[in-house]
């Protein structure tokens, strides 16, 4: 089948549910374990034996593997003595995988030698049973490798799939105890920015970075990526793009998150079929801005968790907690339910800024740009000039509710979701591209349009000093439409309860 094609990866199917996913993938290796194993010169395909085929009985043995993951090197001191390791993943093509752990001199002598993707030959390990709860591939037993084994690059004839999924909806996740590792594929919808948290149990210092993963099972989850790869987030991961990502750690942290460690695989626009699928669906679907769809993690921290109607306050709580006054460099979250009441929208030129069209790195479309003589836009932070421009909405408002009425910061992601969909390119070519010919109502109406909407909004309340003048700012960070029957079960429910 098209699996045996390289590069690809692969997916096998998973038990239980109504799971798209499963049954749907024939890797001929696979439903054959007695399918012949086609191998290169360096290796008969007598002597291969396939991971599916390892018993503890055997004392020699030779598999020929697809090298899928590498962990970093580790360290250990205690009585006995001190030392290094460190683990892989191997996949063959009899479809089975099988952790393996390198000690000692066997670290010095194969650590770097071995890359993420290549096909070995391994032998001389010992077999021991697999620790369940430490190693999730499919073969029951795992190896230990010394400095004795045997090691070989073998050629890649393109029989061994790149990676072994077995996929889960989103949706389905509330299903999935805690603690448990899922494949999943999706749209990165949002990256965040990375930041860093002191581990209560090493003492070190860790990097994180959390992202929103849609599916067509039409349900988010956040995940939070772990390591120095919290860094490259938010190149590798820029225009919404499909990613697989395998193991990913479930957690109840609010409601339900996952995790995805240093070693994890991560594969962006994977050649498998549910990439297509995921593209034809994301290009059509509506809920494309953060909080449009139900999401699973929800309360706890800021970024893109949608609070439950329980964790909800109200705009009264931003002055009556002091929120923003705590900690000057950690901002309060809070979410509630509102009206817009009035959006300032007389900015000179529109309620935007021009913004660098550079959307690679560093710019990103987000850094202000000014128009030169020529007509030209020049951007300080890439020193690039350009043609053109991209507009980031930004203006401030009031929104109120039946306690209190604050002034809030809108920015361009939840503009775009306040007006509909629309963009700021799209408002001003409507309405001030014609520099003889303003179209002032066009544009007063998509404002008169989203004023008196209401929203669920969560905010984010930080101090903000300007030339030396500390003021609370609150700023919308997402804006979910009221489902008012959802509200309304959720009041009826809050009312039974008194």
């Amino acid at each position: 089948g098209m699996y045996n094609q390289r590069p690809a990866s692969a997916a096998a199917g998973g038990g239980g549910g109504s799971n798209p996913y499963q049954n749907r993938f024939s890797n001929n290796a696979s439903s054959n374990s007695s399918a012949p194993i086609v191998t290169s010169s360096s290796s008969s395909s007598a002597s291969i034996t396939p991971i599916a085929a390892l018993n503890m009985y055997m004392n020699r043995w030779v598999i020929r593997a697809r090298l899928t993951t590498k962990s970093d090197i580790r360290t250990w001191s205690n009585a006995r003595g001190e030392g290094s390791l460190f683990s892989c993943e191997l996949l063959d093509s009899s479809g089975q995988d099988i952790r393996c752990t390198f000690f000692k001199e066997a670290v010095d002598k194969f650590y770097h030698m071995l890359e993420v993707d290549r096909v070995y030959t391994f032998s001389g390990g010992r077999l021991k049973v697999a620790n369940a709860q430490y190693n999730t591939c499919k073969s029951q037993f795992e190896v230990t490798f010394d400095q004795n084994a045997e090691i070989h690059l073998d050629n890649d004839v393109g029989d061994i799939q790149h990676q072994l999924f077995d996929f889960v909806p989103i949706a389905q996740l509330e299903n999935v105890d805690p603690g448990k590792y899922v494949d999943i594929v999706g749209v990165v919808k949002s990256v965040g920015q990375t930041s860093s948290i002191v581990s209560k149990k090493s003492g070190q210092e860790l990097l994180k970075a959390d992202l929103v993963i849609a599916d067509d099972s039409g349900v988010e989850v956040n995940l939070t990526v772990w390591g120095d790869r919290a860094n490259e987030v938010q190149s590798a991961y820029v225009n919404c793009p499909i990613v697989a990502f395998r193991r990913a750690r479930v957690s109840d942290f609010g409601g339900r998150s996952l995790s995805l460690n240093q070693s994890s695989p991560a594969m962006v626009n994977p050649r498998i079929p549910e990439t297509q699928r995921l593209q034809s669906w994301w290009s059509t679907t509506e809920n494309k801005s953060i909080g449009s769809m139900r999401s699973l993690s929800s309360g706890g921290g800021g970024a893109g968790r949608m609070d439950s109607f329980e964790d909800r306050k109200t705009i009264a709580s931003i002055k009556d907690e002091n929120m923003g006054h705590t900690d000057p460099s950690k901002p309060d979250w809070l979410s509630f339910k509102a009206t817009f009441n009035f959006i300032k929208k007389d900015r000179d030129g529109g309620a935007w800024y021009p913004a660098c069209s550079n959307s690679g790195d560093p710019c990103k479309n987000m850094y202000k740009v000014t128009q030169t003589t020529d007509g030209n836009w020049f951007c300080d932070k890439c020193q690039g000039t350009s043609p053109t421009c991209v507009r980031r909405f930004i203006f401030s408002a009031t929104v109120t509710d039946d306690t209190s009425t604050t002034w809030v910061s809108v920015f361009n992601e939840q503009a775009e979701v306040l007006f509909d969909g629309a963009t700021a390119d799209d408002v001003f070519k409507q309405t001030f591209e014609d520099p003889e010919n303003h179209n002032q109502d066009a544009y007063d109406s998509y404002f008169a349009k989203a004023n008196f909407t209401d929203w669920i909004m969560k905010c984010k309340v930080k101090q903000d000093t300007r030339d030396g003048e500390t003021r609370v700012k609150t700023s919308v960070y997402s804006l979910h439409p009221v489902d008012y029957a959802k509200e309304s079960r959720d009041l009826l429910k809050a009312i039974a309860a008194l």
